[in-house]
């Protein structure tokens, strides 16, 4: 297959992954080893020509590639004009923009977000609860959970503040963050940026120690000559997002790290008032996609285009959670009935993670927790009875639940309408 043509597809299409270019009869190709080689060949001599631009070469050093880059791909485009499209409506519709609206709620879920991908949760209203105490300072902090909660709120708080983007501060954030919550051999030398030693995660190498300094200075470098580049206006902090994780300059919480540090730089942006700062959240909720996407990424010789496109697609689908949840609050409370917080949390889980008629069984999934069959009815109940929700018996009696849609006036990508 001659892959001039592979790219041009793949532009102009789907930007399929190297398993679907590989195996999948959606994308049609059935590329050999081969050449799978002789397009990664083909992408490399375009990024060495400065003329061309269906490729956006990267000024960011690399140990194990040429080249970082993504590509100006029709799906990439058509999701970016999407979000925007979507951001502007809402700007236009309210004074305040929806990051706003709903700060203290996407604050508490990014810190319980987080939370969630450190450990098993059993109880949710009180982990909620005690999170929100914890926060406002009306509890003391009396385990490593609670701990995490605290220094996530700090490391928030600091990023706020918007402090220049270079190696002492991203120290203190990395301090911030991991306060108390490493094991001694993973902590950072008391006058070290970075870790002293190699790792390996996932099978994936760490960059080598003696290039970390230099790949950093070249992120740092980045973003700082590009917060006003319209061209970045949108993907610097998802960028740097995935430029730490690559990097992994730490033995542990890059990931947290680097989540962060897009919170940090779109602050800094002129992007500020439209940057998905739920992206935490989102990416929780759907997290074998953030995965997948940056293995993809990664194994495509740090071809960006997959996790932006993952980045994209479940922005897009939280603003419409979040403007659906707005709704469907704005129609209950004409009837007086208002949701608590933990309700409108349970109702956005549902909503992100609906697949189809569930069960309670299913709605634990959703919710990543642990309740009881009573439980969980009692809450699913409510929301059939206000309308909501809406339910049928499956052969085996099992009641099932299901969304009625037409309470939900954005199309989110997981359900039909």
């Amino acid at each position: 297959m001659e892959p001039s043509l592979v790219f041009e597809g793949q532009l102009k299409t789907t930007y399929y992954n190297i398993q679907d270019l590989r195996y999948s009869a959606k994308a049609g190709y059935f590329l050999s080893p081969q050449d799978m080689d002789s397009l990664f060949a083909y992408e490399a001599d375009l990024l060495r020509n400065p003329i061309q631009n269906q490729l956006e070469k990267l000024p960011l050093k690399t140990y194990n590639s040429d080249f970082i880059f993504y590509a100006n791909c029709e799906e990439l485009l058509a999701l970016e004009r999407d979000y925007l499209r979507t951001v502007n409506d809402d700007a236009s519709q309210f004074p305040v923009p929806l990051s706003m609206r709903h700060s203290d709620e996407i604050t508490r879920s990014r810190v319980y977000s987080e939370l969630e991908g450190s450990v098993n949760i059993e109880n949710v209203p009180t982990t909620r609860k005690r999170t929100a105490d914890l926060i406002a300072q009306k509890i003391k902090p009396e385990n490593r959970n609670d701990v995490i909660i605290l220094n996530m709120d700090s490391a928030i708080g600091f990023v706020s503040e918007k402090p220049e983007f270079n190696k002492e501060n991203l120290r203190k954030l990395y301090e911030i963050l991991s306060h108390g919550c490493l094991d001694e051999e993973d902590q950072l030398a008391p006058d070290a940026f970075y870790r002293n030693d190699d790792v390996e995660i996932d099978g994936y190498k760490g960059c080598p120690v003696d290039k970390i300094e230099s790949c950093m200075d070249s992120l740092f470098a980045f973003v700082n000559q590009n917060l006003s580049n319209p061209k970045y206006t949108y993907l610097l902090p998802h960028i740097a997002h995935y430029y730490l994780v690559y990097i992994h300059p730490y033995f542990d919480y890059n990931g947290r790290t680097s989540r962060m540090i897009s919170l940090w730089i779109s602050l800094l942006s002129k992007a500020a008032s439209s940057f998905p700062c739920f992206i935490s959240e989102a990416i929780n909720q759907r997290k074998s996609g953030y995965y997948y996407a940056l293995e993809d990424a990664r194994d495509a010789h740090n071809d960006l285009t997959y996790f932006l496109i993952y980045i994209y697609q479940v922005s897009l689908d939280f603003f419409y959670c979040y403007k659906n949840i707005e709704s469907i609050e704005t129609t209950l409370k004409n009837k007086d009935i208002t949701l608590t917080s933990t309700q409108e949390n349970y109702l956005k889980r549902i909503l992100i993670s609906y697949k189809g008629k569930f069960s309670f069984k299913d709605f634990e999934k959703f919710t990543m927790t642990t309740m009881s069959k009573v439980g969980a009815l009692k809450i699913l109940n409510a929301f059939e009875s206000y309308g909501v929700l809406k339910s049928s018996l499956s052969n085996s009696k099992l009641k099932l639940f299901d969304i009625d849609v037409s309470w939900l006036p954005y199309k989110m990508s997981n359900i039909k309408f």
